[in-house]
């Protein structure tokens, strides 16, 4: 059965998630700023807390899909997870003189992520169930949706942190995803269709103790651990442990596929490299663009200075408008019968990033002689980055899921958001430490000294991601009869 109208319950799932990625994107832009310049952190420690925090959140989705799949369904797994953040967000929320609830909040909101993240597309993708025509159209509602609420939180978020104080910024990201949480829940009646909780599996019992009992101890004891996890900055003994298991798991695919599919398997890998050395670089934009902006950039508009978390919105108002013109691009191609390959796809995304990078170590490179530089050199520079998005997750994934080695698409696709993003984040917090400069209580020593550890970072990026561009363009001409 298909039925050409959007199944009800749509919308309220559209607005918690973008009133997720307000509290997610909202507390991100500021949270190095708060770190640097509220808690007086040296740039070597709130770069590692920033990358352990941003590479943690991508794992725990992994085991939020377990535990929705055997337990609590879709829906309930939203709730919860939705609960989890807004209480993270509050304890943000706390004016506090040290960071004693710093690693608590952080911890709350990793733990919510996982409940909340891959269930509230699945549980979009249930309301599609017997509406099947549209189901492509409700997602893309969906990613709108998303990149609405990212553009309108570093805005918000900055504005509030600024007249009322860090915490007040917190709070508001708080505030929205309560907001969306009350939105979601007024439209229960619309999710009766849907899988619910699997009373069965709840009632009985693993080891002599209630299969509820232990969810919610399981919750507490793991934002405990995250709390910890985040105090001594061990995520990359968490990251370590779990790549492993999924390089096990890539192994265990490779060893079912057929010729066809090892050389699928190869072409997925290749995609994966690319795909995490793009987001390693992307992720500059949270932490060294940040402070760099903050610190470097004239920010100066008439007589009103515009706050550096201000300057994240660029990203999701790039990606917003470039995926109109992308989407209408790839349909004009598809009309003169033009099938760009994925590593053509991947290279474009390549060049907008290398651009990207170009313009702002250019607007490094500037501020190296009076310690300060135009905001219009930043501006642009990260709107080609944030265009450049386009050309990667998208096109990789759905090359994942054309080629399918081994029936494991699902598994692929996850390991990829893992690499992509767990990995990446952690990576790109290692190359944002290679900026860090001296400070005393916030502020910088030294100005020029600062220009030039943020150009040497930038120029090394910009030349690597010009490599990865033309390696792009060379492999894609070697191998244009064997990949997709």
């Amino acid at each position: 059965m298909s039925n050409a109208s959007h199944p009800k319950g749509v919308l309220h799932v559209i607005s918690v998630q973008t009133w997720e990625f307000f509290s997610y994107y909202g507390m991100r832009a500021l949270l190095i700023l708060y770190l640097t310049q509220k808690l007086l952190f040296t740039d070597q420690h709130a770069y590692a807390l920033y990358g352990a925090y941003t590479s943690l959140v991508y794992v725990t989705p992994i085991l939020g899909g377990i535990i929705a799949d055997r337990y609590l369904g879709n829906y309930w797994s939203v709730v919860i997870g939705a609960l989890l953040m807004v209480a993270g967000h509050t304890v943000l929320a706390i004016p506090s003189t040290d960071n004693t609830t710093l690693y608590g909040a952080l911890a709350l909101i990793i733990v919510g992520y996982g409940f909340f993240k891959t269930n509230s597309s699945c549980l979009l993708g249930e309301l599609y169930k017997n509406h099947e025509s549209m189901r492509d159209s409700g997602f893309s509602l969906s990613y709108v949706g998303s990149n609405i609420g990212a553009f309108i939180a570093p805005i918000a978020t900055g504005y509030f942190a600024k007249v009322y104080g860090w915490h007040a910024g917190f709070g508001i990201a708080g505030i929205g995803m309560l907001l969306g949480l009350v939105v979601f829940l007024s439209g229960k009646k619309a999710f009766k269709d849907v899988a619910s909780i699997n009373t069965a599996a709840m009632k009985s019992s693993t080891a002599g103790l209630p299969n509820t009992l232990i969810l919610v101890l399981g919750v507490v004891v793991s934002v405990a651990f995250f709390a910890v996890m985040l105090a001594h900055l061990w995520a990359g003994y968490v990251l370590t442990i779990v790549g492993l298991a999924a390089l096990c798991m890539m192994v265990k695919i490779y060893t079912r596929c057929d010729s066809e599919g090892r050389k699928n398997m190869w072409a997925i890998v290749l995609f994966m490299a690319f795909g995490t050395l793009f987001w390693a670089f992307d992720q500059q934009g949270g932490s060294s663009i940040n402070l760099f902006i903050e610190r470097l950039v004239n920010k100066h508009l008439f007589s009103w200075a515009i706050p550096a978390s201000f300057y994240q919105s660029i990203n999701p108002f790039a990606v917003i408008v470039g995926g109109v013109i992308v989407a209408w691009a790839w349909k004009l191609l598809a009309r003169f019968n033009v099938k760009p390959k994925t590593l053509s796809k991947l290279g474009t995304g390549f060049l907008f990033l290398t651009v990207g990078f170009l313009l702002i170590n250019i607007s490094s490179k500037l501020a190296m002689q009076t310690g300060h530089t135009s905001m219009l050199w930043v501006t642009v520079g990260l709107g080609f980055i944030g265009v450049a998005e386009l050309f990667i997750d998208p096109v990789a994934l759905a090359a994942i899921t054309r080629l399918n080695p081994a029936n494991s698409t699902g598994t692929l696709a996850g390991i990829y958001m893992l690499v992509s993003g767990s990995i990446a984040n952690y990576v790109a917090a290692w190359i944002a430490s290679a900026s860090s400069v001296a400070t005393e209580h916030g502020q910088v020593v030294s100005l020029t000294e600062a220009a030039a550890s943020y150009h040497d970072v930038f120029q090394t990026i910009f030349l690597i991601a010009l490599a990865g561009f033309i390696l792009s363009v060379v492999l894609n001409i070697f191998t244009r009869k064997t990949l997709p």
